[in-house]
């Protein structure tokens, strides 16, 4: 018989937003099997449960981006300043360079100093141990970019940084806490569908060439699991088919692993890694024929992937990010995109 819990918590507030498949309760007895967990005094972004001490997990709507509808952006998660960020990208008019943060806090957005390069199909990440977020390659509509540029908050500011020795857009990023290392990851150069594999290191200023990834591909999302020390690069597209590939990458051997294939074969998604909850997710993208929802997650530990409830929004081209809340959980974003129009929707995966 499974364990129960007797709870004594405070209903879920009336007239705000709803968390998909959430439940108001005051005082009743749960299994463990109904996947609640305790929040404590941790908080959800203002305007939605400040004092529930419980929750079911599922997609909540955020506050949307302030930057105009865009797609094809990147985003990273400050956990120095509390704040995600959305990079650059592209709307049906322009390349960007806008900039904006996310505070859980507010539940609000802010512009922030525009990056100095205009450019869409790029990758972020931000590098905890020089707190900077990098804004990495991308394209404009007439140039593949090795462009890298860093981002401190502290200064509200953006510094030129070595150049990637490889010029592409529609790759992935992610950034090794065990090396200090950011890697950029397979691509496309306007010619060719890439393999190619770089890591940054801000120690050296300087960019160094890793071992290639297994296939060679584009539209691909890639995540860095710290608790198996692996980068894993998601699905993506070849040219000819959408892929459900699922690669991982260990600097300690300079080498690339093939896992558990993601049940969805796509493109054009976003990945994250739950720190707290040891899953990389996938999310949205783009099968060929649709835009979608759909979201699934990786276990390292089984080596096998779980499909999860969907995004309430189906799209492709967006950012995802996670963003520690506390010392127990986290929650995941997912940010802008595109599904026949360019959309600033953001919602939030707590799970």
């Amino acid at each position: 018989m499974p364990h129960l819990y007797n709870l004594s918590v405070n209903p879920y507030p009336t007239g705000l937003p709803n968390v998909v498949g959430a439940k108001s309760f005051t005082t009743q007895q749960l299994t463990l099997s109904d996947r609640y967990f305790g929040v404590g005094i941790y908080q959800y972004p203002a305007g939605f449960y400040e004092s529930i001490v419980y929750y079911r997990p599922g997609w909540m709507a955020l506050a949307s981006d302030t930057a105009a509808a865009r797609a094809y952006l990147a985003g990273a998660y400050d956990r120095s300043a509390n704040l995600t960020y959305a990079i650059d990208g592209s709307n049906s008019t322009s390349y960007l360079a806008t900039v904006t943060g996310y505070s859980k806090t507010s539940n609000s957005w802010t512009a922030l100093a525009s990056d100095t390069t205009a450019r869409t199909v790029l990758a972020a990440a931000y590098d905890s141990s020089a707190n900077l977020t990098y804004a990495i390659d991308g394209y404009n509509g007439t140039s593949y970019f090795t462009t890298v540029t860093g981002y401190s908050k502290a200064s509200n500011s953006w510094t030129a940084l070595a150049s990637d020795t490889t010029a592409r857009a529609y790759f992935a990023g992610a950034y090794d806490s065990s090396a200090n290392l950011t890697y950029a990851i397979d691509g496309y150069n306007g010619t060719s569908y890439l393999a190619t594999v770089t890591a940054y290191s801000k120690a050296s200023n300087s960019w160094t060439a890793l071992a290639s990834d297994t296939w060679s591909r584009a539209n691909l999302a890639a995540a860095h699991d710290s608790s198996a020390n692996l980068t894993y690069a998601i699905d993506g597209y070849d040219g000819t088919s959408y892929q459900d590939h699922n690669m991982a990458y260990s600097y300690a051997s300079n080498s690339w692993t093939a896992q558990a294939g993601d049940p969805v074969s796509r493109d054009v998604l976003a990945a994250a890694y739950d720190y707290y909850g040891g899953m990389t997710y996938a999310i949205d993208g783009y099968d060929g024929v649709n835009f979608l929802p759909t979201v699934t997650a990786y276990s390292k530990t089984t080596n096998s992937w779980t499909e999860l409830v969907g995004d309430t929004t189906a799209r492709d081209g967006l950012a995802a990010v996670y963003d520690f809340w506390g010392t127990v959980y986290g929650m995941i974003y997912a940010i802008d995109g595109y599904n026949g129009s360019f959309t600033s929707t953001v919602t939030g995966l707590i799970y």
